[in-house]
């Protein structure tokens, strides 16, 4: 096996057993702080800083910031269909990078906003959630609602990541 799976067998193992222990409120808490890391990378990021790119196969901020937003419509969707026993596809979970025309502060409050939802969207959630219905995910496989909710941790705090690499390259725009 090599390290690459290792780690997604990892990750998956990590997604559906936490997933299976904690409520979709316990769960809430570990969602939350890997999107206040990800809203916390874009602490003074100005427009020029949000635009650059490392090289051209390396995403922008800007272009991190719209596949977060996408993405995480798309997993919310997704976790309200799974914990309701409603089958759905998750091919639309990794949305491709797409260039904004939105400055950085219209996407950090459209981040913000998209934050307000999880909390809304947690207080409908069944509990106890269908754990039987599944949905796939490209790297991670069959992954539950509770699972998909926890995903979003992940996403959030791997971009976190990718917005940090872009802050310490050295081609950096100073603010």
């Amino acid at each position: 096996m090599t390290t690459e799976t290792n780690e997604t067998d990892r990750v998956r193992m990590y997604l559906r057993t936490q997933g299976e222990r904690y409520t979709f409120r316990e769960l809430w808490i570990r969602a939350v702080k890997a999107r206040l890391q990800l809203l916390d990378a874009l602490d003074g990021v100005n427009d020029e800083q949000a635009a650059f790119k490392i090289n051209e196969d390396e995403w922008s901020i800007l272009e991190v910031l719209k596949h977060v937003l996408t993405s995480s419509g798309n997993v919310a969707q997704l976790v309200e269909s799974l914990a309701n026993r409603r089958s759905r596809q998750s091919d639309d979970i990794e949305p491709p990078r797409k260039p904004t025309d939105l400055s950085i502060t219209e996407m950090r409050d459209l981040l913000l906003k998209d934050s307000v939802a999880w909390g809304a969207l947690t207080d409908r959630l069944p509990e106890p959630p269908s754990l039987e219905i599944e949905a796939r995910h490209t790297f991670f496989g069959q992954l539950h609602a509770r699972a998909w909710y926890l995903f979003q941790r992940v996403h959030d705090l791997d971009h976190a990541q990718q917005i940090d690499k872009n802050k310490r390259d050295a081609g950096y725009p100073e603010g």
